[in-house]
């Protein structure tokens, strides 16, 4: 079976980083893809692309502006497939409309718990143009049935995370002896629903009442509130805080770290969490999205609920002083991604969603709704 896979951009996004996985697992069973981006945006995701050996091409000529549907529609057509795979709002949207003008199924990813209103209004309005839907958590499969109004039938939970027990592994925090920094980081788009902002103002409050502490905060990651945080952290004179942008590495990058934090208002899977916790890194996250099933307080993380700089600063100073607790959360952590989603259990989710897709082809060439 031909797959042409349509994603909004290589940015390097959540979206993004599991397309190398979710092809593997597309060849794994006997499918040809090819990956079409509307934009490149920041082009993070190509060196992924590149290493996997997987071919896509980038539609649109300037970096920031999405092709148009007409150009959309002629590239799908060149590739001929057998059916369109879809990622992303915008890219659901054209491959709904090529797959009624070339009459091909559709099959579309929902990567999020929340949908920015008209996103919602447009895909509610076109879901039945998309033959299968695919949730990457049982959580976001539950919110496209209630926010799309799809049959939840007709919603396949096909996790976008794979553990793989050889990426390296953190070393424990050992306590605040000898002058030692507790390393604390995140990893993410700088935008609204991350919720950074209140990080950079616990840490502040860290300074100003727990000032023997030596926590260090990293946020790695690209967005357009960048220059809002690093002004922020420029206002508040910290100097323990830093933004290393965007992470080519990050396995590599929680390896480093004593902890991890995530205080988002809304998610969906969250990779970076379940890579953190891969690499046995004890975390504090908002029980939102399927970071609530992943995480159980006390046990492989902690709930940061009520998020606010106070609870968030006795949160991290509980771990500071408790080398214990830090091993104990981040080995416990680590044993839950590595049985929950282990290779041969995500491949079986993701042949189930195929098996769905490929049964679709069979009358693939009748008239579309």
């Amino acid at each position: 079976m031909r797959i042409v896979y349509i994603i909004n951009s290589l940015n390097g996004g959540g979206a993004e980083r599991p397309l190398p996985d979710v092809v593997a697992q597309m060849r794994r069973c006997g499918h040809d893809v090819h990956v079409l981006a509307l934009a490149r945006k920041a082009g993070n995701a190509t060196t992924w692309l590149e290493e996997a050996g997987i071919v896509y091409d980038i539609l649109s000529p300037d970096p920031d502006r999405f092709a148009s549907f007409p150009t959309t529609l002629a590239a799908i057509r060149r590739h001929a497939p057998d059916l369109i795979w879809t990622s992303l709002t915008r890219a659901t949207l054209y491959g709904q409309m090529a797959g009624i003008a070339l009459r091909r199924p559709v099959v579309s990813w929902q990567h999020n718990a929340y949908l920015r209103p008209w996103n919602r209004w447009a895909l509610r309005a076109t879901h039945r143009l998309t033959d299968l839907w695919v949730a990457d958590s049982r959580f976001v499969a539950k919110c496209t049935a209630r926010q799309l109004h799809v049959p939840e039938g007709d919603i396949i939970p096909w996790p976008l995370f794979t553990a793989q027990p050889d990426m390296p592994q953190a070393t424990p925090w050992a306590g605040p002896g000898d002058g030692r920094i507790f390393r604390l980081g995140t990893l993410g788009r700088l935008e609204k629903q991350k919720n950074y902002g209140l990080l950079i103002e616990t840490m502040a409050y860290l300074r100003d009442h727990a000032p023997q502490c030596r926590i260090h905060l990293d946020i790695g990651g690209e967005g357009s509130l960048a220059p809002q945080l690093r002004a922020r952290i420029t206002e508040l004179g910290l100097r323990n805080v830093t933004l290393s942008g965007f992470q080519t590495d990050p396995f590599a990058y929680c390896a480093g770290l004593h902890g991890y934090v995530q205080p988002s208002h809304f998610e969906g899977l969250c990779i970076a969490l379940h890579e953190a916790m891969q690499a046995g890194v004890p975390s504090i996250v908002t029980p939102v999205g399927a970071m609530a099933d992943i995480v159980t307080d006390g046990q492989t993380g902690l709930f940061l609920n009520p998020a606010t700089p106070e609870n968030l600063a006795t949160l991290l100073l509980r771990l500071y002083d408790n080398p214990a607790l830090c091993a104990a959360l981040g080995g416990a952590a680590r044993q839950r991604v590595l049985s929950t989603y282990d290779l041969k259990t995500v491949t079986a989710q993701a042949a189930t969603a195929m098996t769905r897709a490929e049964h679709l082809t069979h009358a693939a060439t009748g008239p579309r709704p």
